[in-house]
């Protein structure tokens, strides 16, 4: 993020990542492959580096758009709101799915079971996200910005 100008990316690309990352970890639980979770966490670990607008599912929904010359999908106006995301929005989802995805490594290392079952939440949350625009990483942001508020606040 620190080398390319900051740009929103379209609600599209958003709704588009979630779903994609979503898929990966919802099939990592369904096939019980932990690889599809260092797919998962690579991805993410590249969409923290070059922002939404130049990660690898934004490219490939960009590819699909010049080879057949339509998108993929169109999100509606009246919902875009939920998908837009802002610099330090963009940088929190990232540092959640990123620490999701280690946690579910760790887990794995020591109890499978434990971690099916926190990947099974991650990937339910994330395509709920996808599907209706209501991100739990967002709501997480939300508190932080809040309790963050209340301490300043507090300070004065």
């Amino acid at each position: 993020m620190i080398f390319l100008k900051y740009k929103q990316p379209k609600a599209e690309y958003v709704q588009f990542q979630r779903l994609v990352l979503g898929l990966i970890v919802f099939t990592s639980v369904l096939v019980e492959n932990i690889y599809f979770i260092y797919a998962f966490l690579g991805l993410s670990m590249i969409s923290f580096l070059t922002t939404m607008n130049y990660s690898p599912t934004t490219l490939f929904f960009k590819l699909y758009k010049f080879i057949f010359g339509t998108y993929m999908f169109r999100t509606a106006a009246q919902y875009a709101h939920s998908y837009l995301t802002y610099r330090l929005a963009e940088i929190f989802e990232d540092i959640m799915r990123i620490s999701g995805g280690i946690l579910i490594i760790y887990l794995y290392s020591f109890s499978p079971l434990s971690a099916w079952i926190v990947a099974s939440f991650m990937g339910i949350a994330m395509l709920i996200s996808s599907f209706f625009g209501f991100c739990l990483s967002s709501l997480m942001y939300i508190g932080y910005k809040y309790i963050l508020g209340k301490l300043r606040y507090k300070h004065e």
